[in-house]
């Protein structure tokens, strides 16, 4: 899947099915016109007129030939489409849960194990597994608990991100707020793992902070913004 154009195969789907609304349209229309000619066939003697709707019937079944074929095309077309991307989103979820499921846990120092998905009506939600086996979904988790679990969603997005696009630099605003100091510096050692991809900015007006970034990452750079 390397090299697939995501966003042009989705608007190539959305365009796709509108004409397949407009084919069908189309064809609804097209097989009421082969109604009636066949009522006004049904309803005359046999003068010429016979032979001129017979004519148009006839050109009717044509034209509902061809737009039926088309119709499959386009049917088979939106198909491929939607499990390509199907497929690619999966792929590249995989690595990314992958990613945010070792992240978390290791922010955690193993209360969590790691992460899944379970299949609900109209999508997924996302699991968070207790390492005694026990999992809890992200809703149910501790307002900390969460704030760490979507930190690790970002982590793993920003590597996605860079594999296929220049580096951005990583900014994060006081996030830590309501991690103890053992999480915190979880957090900053995978910052500066994140550092060998990108520029990584955290902005705090935390002191203890500071202090344990020094402490966990040697070669951090402290910025004081009077």
């Amino acid at each position: 899947m390397e090299g697939v154009d995501v966003d042009g195969l989705a608007v190539e789907k959305i365009e796709s099915e509108q004409r397949l609304r407009d084919l069908d349209e189309t064809m609804g229309e097209q097989l009421i016109r082969q109604t009636r000619a066949a009522d006004k066939l049904e309803a005359i003697g046999g003068d010429s007129a016979v032979a001129r709707i017979d004519t148009e019937r006839r050109t009717v079944l044509l034209e509902i030939e061809e737009k039926a074929t088309r119709y499959i095309q386009l049917k088979v077309g939106v198909m491929a489409a939607a499990n390509a991307l199907r497929v690619y989103r999966e792929h590249h979820r995989s690595g990314m849960m992958t990613r945010a499921s070792d992240a978390f846990a290791m922010m955690t120092r193993g209360q969590y194990s790691g992460l899944t998905t379970q299949p609900v009506k109209g999508g997924e939600v996302l699991i968070a597994m207790q390492s005694d086996g026990q999992s809890k979904v992200a809703d149910a988790l501790s307002k900390g608990a969460r704030f760490q679990l979507y930190l690790a969603l970002r982590l793993a997005g920003y590597y996605e991100f860079a594999q296929v696009r220049p580096a951005v630099p990583f900014v994060a605003d006081d996030i830590m707020e309501t991690f103890d100091h053992v999480r915190s510096e979880e957090v900053f050692k995978l910052f500066a793992q994140m550092a060998d991809v990108g520029q990584v900015i955290y902005l705090t007006h935390h002191r203890h902070l500071c202090d344990i970034a020094k402490a966990v990452i040697p070669g951090v750079k402290i910025h004081e913004l009077d």
